[in-house]
């Protein structure tokens, strides 16, 4: 027999009424094990018994024996049945027990939930921590480079000096004044040129930045012809001297003003030359 057999049969009725055998009873209990819907209308069927016997004072019947009757208590057909349902939706006690374990489950699936949140946290925490001490860390080095650029700066101006004083004071080398002519009267430029040393040095005591899109350009007259010097960076001045390169037998020297247009080749406009 199903469930809904035993629901329209009209057993259940007799059950709660007391009306069915000892063996009827350990059956119907059985499926009142397997089938919740069986248990839920046995439960109405007890609750408008005792409604209805509480209007009338009435005694409602006993249930049979103590709770669940178990199948190895029962003998015959109804011991058959009853362990062809416990062996199809398990044994009432099967049933707690798998209760227990879902519910030992959901504690273990909660526990985790939050143990996987703490450690993300945590995580997010030490990564954020990590990423303040690297910025950190960071500017340090960026104030230690410029600590060092400035400590070498310091070195090399506190050599300079004594480099530039002794070519500048060396008997080989010569000093040559250069006054403006042309559009730059006012300017003035000293040349020291050492041929021992192979060093050309300019000291711009009076020299204007280029205009733009121009810069000045040193040359050199040797055996009557004009030898580009380079160009000269007002930007690499150390110690309030430019070096320029070097050009062997030089014996004067012409300054001019070039557009970034011009022709390397082209000498551009003069507009400082050797006072002679």
């Amino acid at each position: 027999m199903d469930a809904k057999k035993i629901l329209k049969s009209g057993m259940l009725e007799q059950y709660v009424l007391g009306l069915v055998s000892e063996e009827e009873t350990a059956e119907i209990e059985v499926y009142m094990v397997a089938y919740p819907e069986v248990h839920e209308k046995v439960q109405r069927l007890r609750s408008c018994m005792e409604h209805y016997t509480g209007l009338h004072d009435i005694s409602s019947p006993k249930e049979g024996k103590s709770g669940l009757t178990k199948c190895d208590d029962l003998s015959g057909e109804a011991r058959i049945r009853c362990l062809s349902v416990e062996t199809k939706f398990g044994q009432p006690q099967q049933k707690e027990q798998l209760v227990e374990m879902q519910n030992h489950t959901r504690l273990l699936t909660a526990l985790a939930s939050i143990a996987i949140i703490f450690f993300a946290g945590l995580s997010i925490y030490f990564y954020q921590k990590q990423a303040r001490n690297a910025a950190a860390l960071s500017k340090i080095n960026q104030s230690f480079s410029e600590l060092e650029k400035k400590y070498q700066l310091a070195i090399s101006e506190s050599r300079n000096p004594a480099i530039d004083n002794r070519l500048l004071t060396d008997k080989m080398t010569r000093k040559m004044n250069m006054k403006g002519v042309g559009v730059m009267p006012e300017a003035e430029v000293i040349v020291y040129y050492n041929p021992e040393k192979k060093r050309t040095v300019l000291d711009p005591v009076n020299l204007p930045e280029a205009p733009g899109n121009h810069y000045y350009q040193l040359w050199a007259e040797v055996d009557q012809r004009s030898v580009d010097m380079g160009r000269i960076n007002q930007g690499v001045a150390e110690n309030g001297l430019i070096p320029i390169n070097f050009v062997p037998d030089a014996e004067n020297f012409t300054i001019t003003l070039k557009s970034d247009a011009d022709q390397t080749s082209q000498k551009g406009e003069t507009c400082l030359i050797v006072y002679r």
